[in-house]
């Protein structure tokens, strides 16, 4: 009998040590990674913002919730958000106001926010549910997260007058980030 103890004594530290290593590594992707997210020292930049390079936005076409298309680089020339969300994510309904009111305050750029892998009738009943009208854009097959290299959802980015990323921002934005993303892209002066 004693014998028969000793394999579960090793499956239980085996598993103690696998959850030992899943704490440590995310202790070590909160501590080391996610303040490297911003990408810049800049220390103007909202929190978990990313300065980008300036890389041209990866072009996409995806239906609105009226069944047309809407294409990225037919929006070249305005300054364009988008937000990559779905309706199950708690912070992305969130911030759903905010950038609402956003665009009803400053209508001179284009907020886009693209549902992740959810259907049209799930998420137009939702939106009127919560009284949102800005653009949303079906992604039926996560191919713009793809795309994009989104690991998390909200993410944003801010796309200039030319095509080309400037901002990324990893999760909930307040106001005050927003802004301050529209203001450095010229849409607010």
């Amino acid at each position: 009998m004693p014998e028969a103890k000793k394999p579960k004594n090793k499956l239980l530290l085996v598993v103690l040590g696998l959850w030992l290593v899943i704490v440590l590594g995310v202790i070590v992707f909160v501590v080391l990674l996610i303040p490297t997210l911003s990408g810049s020292n800049d220390s103007s930049l909202p929190a978990l913002a990313k300065l980008e390079n300036g890389s041209l936005a990866n072009d996409f076409s995806l239906e609105n919730l009226k069944g047309e298309q809407v294409r990225l680089s037919d929006l070249r020339g305005q300054v364009v958000a988008i937000n990559l969300w779905a309706t199950w994510c708690i912070p992305c309904v969130e911030e759903m106001p905010t950038f609402q009111a956003i665009q009803d305050q400053f209508p001179g750029f284009v907020m886009l926010g693209i549902d992740e892998e959810e259907s049209r009738e799930m998420v137009s009943t939702f939106l009127e549910d919560k009284g949102i009208k800005y653009q949303i854009l079906l992604d039926y097959d996560a191919q713009v997260a793809a795309s994009y290299k989104v690991f998390m959802l909200p993410t944003t980015f801010f796309v200039d007058q030319e095509g080309m990323i400037r901002y990324r921002h990893y999760g909930v934005m307040t106001p005050d980030q927003f802004t301050y993303y529209l203001r450095t892209l010229g849409v607010i002066k």
